[in-house]
């Protein structure tokens, strides 16, 4: 890349400057007294941004297409919803041993499948997050004991204000930027690429593929736990068919391919776009939107095969080599 092409990535000084500058705005925003509405729109947005994060940090850096992420975010919500409902713990210290508790799960799930590529990775997560969804609904009918409550769900208790929730989203979607950025720097970061690249060509030069591959699977089920946790304080009520949804892998998915997947960049701006033009449909047009939605992905992801992000950047290194 020439020297008048640099990204704002490739500027520390000022990729500071512009990050902090959003941050300040986005956290004096709720000063403005706006509407208990475009509050919760907002948290939406981080939520999805973060979501969209944590599935990226695997998946888009290393191509591997996993459509498991779901079982952690609803592990996440209902291991909040007992820890608070029934042991009494509070709200921040719940998600956290929920992030971890997701953790727990995400290795022993990760070290068979993540050997496996392709689509045979793919169809391993999503047969995971099925079963585990089903688990959740029959485990007590089978095992006679009320736990999870079955397609009941659990009630958890009365959440703060619009605002409490607007702040923990932002702080949230912050800590996986972060993460993210680091990542993509590191040695991990350079690794993932390489196993996205050439994964044999990457364990003949002596990179450990598998145990990468776990470490970003770990982080990112870490992540989606917590948000998880917090999205089940947020709603106050969950069911394993609301929080093992596959629609909730699917839009993560989505958000990245439509931003970029492997980009720093890319669920900031997927995610947003998404939503931003979700909710105005949904809202004039209740049973079409899902069709418009439709070719709008569709229209997006032709003129743009490697995402908004991802193809910007391609055109600009093409108009800067030589």
């Amino acid at each position: 890349m020439m020297q008048g092409q640099k990204s704002i990535f490739s500027l520390p000084g000022k990729s500071v400057f512009l990050v902090a500058g959003i941050l300040l705005i986005l956290a004096i925003f709720p000063a403005f007294h706006l509407s208990g509405y475009t509050l919760r729109l907002m948290s939406m947005i981080f939520m999805w941004i973060a979501l969209a994060s944590c599935w990226n940090v695997m998946s888009g850096y290393t191509g591997y297409i996993d459509f498991g992420p779901v079982v952690y975010f609803g592990i996440g919500a209902y291991s909040t919803a007992l820890l608070m409902s029934r042991g009494g713990m509070p709200f921040f210290l719940s998600i956290v041993i929920s992030g971890v508790v997701a953790v727990l799960f995400a290795i022993p799930v990760g070290l068979p499948t993540l050997r496996l590529r392709g689509a045979y990775f793919a169809i391993a997560t999503f047969a995971f997050a099925e079963a585990m969804k089903q688990v959740a609904l029959e485990w007590d009918r089978v095992v006679g004991v009320h736990f999870l409550e079955g397609s009941h769900g659990i009630t958890l208790p009365i959440g703060p204000s619009h605002q409490f929730f607007y702040y923990t989203f932002l702080v949230i979607m912050t800590v996986l930027f972060l993460t993210s950025y680091l990542i993509e720097r590191s040695r991990m970061g350079y690794a993932l690429k390489a196993i996205h690249e050439a994964e044999d060509a990457a364990e003949l030069s002596g990179v450990n593929t598998l145990k990468i591959k776990v470490s970003a699977y770990a982080i990112s089920a870490f992540f989606t736990g917590i948000i998880g946790g917090v999205d089940a304080y947020w709603l106050t009520y969950i069911t394993p068919n609301d929080v093992f949804s596959i629609h909730i892998t699917i839009q993560m998915v989505i958000m990245c391919l439509l931003g970029g997947m492997g980009t720093l960049l890319g669920p900031v701006v997927g995610a947003s776009f998404l939503t931003l033009v979700s909710e105005p449909l949904w809202a004039k047009f209740p049973y079409d939107y899902l069709i418009i939605i439709g070719v709008i992905i569709v229209v997006v992801i032709v003129a743009m095969p490697r995402g908004i992000v991802g193809t910007l950047m391609e055109r600009k290194r093409r108009g800067g080599g030589t």
